[in-house]
């Protein structure tokens, strides 16, 4: 598997943009990490998919229904090229209720008008240690071994997570067992 590239995401985002006829988009997950970050370490940019959600709109659950319809796993799409949008909501990424005050635009070269809000990496590893799945205990432990990922900023925004994130504790419980992998 090739990694995911910015050309890869901006010709995402141009063909999302065709579909919805939105142009404001919020990524989330590991295309954040490559809209945001010049180097981004092989092991934590081999996603083939783009988790992303139309900004500011009431309606994103159905937006995200037709993202993952037309152009997302196992469409043609994604046969086509390769990767694929994943449709989500706001609602997907747990992440610090202040996420957007460290957030930045994004707009690829060959985005053409298209801008994605991208969170910063601790508020995109913050979400990831929320799901806690297989995936994302490999990508939080790769970004803390490249130094792309700083478990104290991550331990103290902590207390900014909504109240649907998992105890306090148990986050703190899983940092830990992060650390321990270290």
């Amino acid at each position: 598997m090739k990694p995911f590239r910015r050309a890869d995401l901006d010709h995402i985002l141009r063909a999302v943009k065709e579909l919805t006829g939105q142009s404001r988009f919020v990524l989330v997950g590991s295309a954040a990490l490559i809209a945001r970050l010049r180097n981004v370490p092989l092991s934590m940019a081999m996603s083939r998919e783009a988790d992303i959600f139309v900004d500011d709109t009431e309606d994103d659950e159905s937006i995200a229904t037709l993202i993952d319809g037309v152009l997302g796993e196992g469409s043609s799409f994604h046969e086509q090229f390769g990767y694929y949008a994943d449709g989500v909501s706001a609602a997907t990424a747990v992440m610090p209720t202040d996420w957007r005050s460290r957030a930045i635009e994004y707009a690829g070269r060959q985005a053409r008008g298209v801008t994605a809000v991208c969170p910063e990496e601790n508020d995109i590893a913050l979400a990831k240690l929320c799901a806690w799945r297989d995936k994302d205990r490999d990508w939080l432990k790769n970004g803390l071994i490249n130094g792309v990922l700083d478990l104290s900023k991550m331990r103290a925004r902590l207390k900014a997570m909504p109240p649907h994130a998992p105890a306090q504790a148990e986050l703190e419980r899983r940092l830990d067992a992060l650390a321990a992998m270290l």
